[in-house]
């Protein structure tokens, strides 16, 4: 293997092969659309699931995470429906019903200013894990939105890369040669949350698990304290995935938004 063949396994995410039954009751809800994005720096030219949920005049975009899909929103969408909001979610290049086999932050910030040109103007983007740096991404390149909100937000992608080094025990020529490959295509000016976040004007608020297993309550806190306006929530006990589920964030993301 070498750094290019390296870099493109980090890439690749593994998709979800199952849904829950309420994931499938959810997108049987939706109104779904595709859209097909420009070609970036991972894939050819994509064609992207887009799932739209009710009428309110306030649009709430959904964005999940790596190894996600939309339909992992189900509990919040109901809510937000409940709400009288109107919700928009995708299905992120090469996860759910999109095509693709390589995908990044910036692959998913791509697809979502497709959809916001398709079903915009968004009152207010919800983000997941890897979703939030995405969403982060495309806020600094044109997105609008009055509120963010970021449940267990991927800060720094580095250290991600620095984890799959480590399962994969690459060895220290091979790592090094990946590490210059992926800060060359994505530096920290376009993929660092912190240091995009700094110049937004819109409030946010940030939910993380301090005991987070998969990733560390310290991306919360660099984000929180980077962007002007956030408030970090704890979200003892959601954990990194049912935090989409979460009664209590849920509430606190709604209340939020209202």
């Amino acid at each position: 293997m070498d750094a290019g063949e390296a870099l493109q396994e980090f890439l690749r995410p593994q998709r979800a092969l199952r849904n829950l039954k309420r994931e499938d009751a959810v997108l049987e809800q939706a109104e779904v659309s595709r859209v097909v994005i420009t070609p970036g720096t991972e894939n050819e030219e994509e064609d992207i699931a887009v799932y739209r949920w009710g009428n309110g005049e306030q649009r709430v975009l959904l964005m999940h995470g790596w190894a996600g899909k939309a339909a992992q929103f189900f509990a919040l969408i109901s809510v937000l429906l409940e709400r009288g909001f109107s919700v928009v979610a995708f299905d992120a290049p090469a996860h759910g019903n999109s095509s693709g086999v390589f995908a990044s932050g910036p692959a998913f910030a791509r697809a979502a200013r497709m959809v916001d040109e398709r079903h915009g103007p968004f009152y207010a983007v919800v983000a997941h894990s890897l979703g939030a740096t995405a969403a982060t991404i495309a806020l600094a390149q044109g997105l609008k939105a009055q509120r963010a909100v970021f449940l267990a937000p991927v800060a720094f992608v580095e250290p991600l890369l620095d984890m799959f080094i480590k399962l994969r025990e690459l060895p220290d020529s091979l790592a090094g040669a990946l590490r210059e490959r992926f800060a060359a295509r994505y530096p920290a000016g376009i993929i660092s949350v912190p240091l995009l976040s700094k110049a937004f004007e819109i409030p946010a608020l940030i939910l993380h698990d301090p005991d987070d297993g998969e990733l560390p309550f310290s991306h919360g806190e660099s984000i929180a304290e980077a962007w002007p306006g956030a408030t970090l929530v704890p979200a003892s006990g959601a954990g990194h995935w049912r935090i989409l589920r979460d009664q209590s964030v849920i509430e606190r993301t709604v209340a939020f938004l209202v």
